[in-house]
């Protein structure tokens, strides 16, 4: 997920678009974007602790930028 989010540095990136990228057509069987909250988080997490920035944005509705 934080290789995707390199690629598409600057970029807003959806919730479906990342479901998409990390499932594939397996996206379907999902409930719940849950997964990809808690991912975010740790990530947030893990490069605060090594650089204390978060290179995280949250855009309300859409998705996540990487800064």
């Amino acid at each position: 997920m934080l290789l995707y989010f390199i690629a598409n540095k600057g970029k807003v990136v959806s919730k479906n678009a990342i479901a998409e990228h990390l499932w594939g057509d397996e996206m379907d069987m999902l409930d719940s974007f849950d997964f990809i909250y808690t991912h975010i988080k740790n990530l947030r997490k893990k490069l605060a602790d090594i650089t204390g920035k978060d290179f995280f944005t949250s855009i309300y509705g859409v998705g996540y930028k990487f800064i």
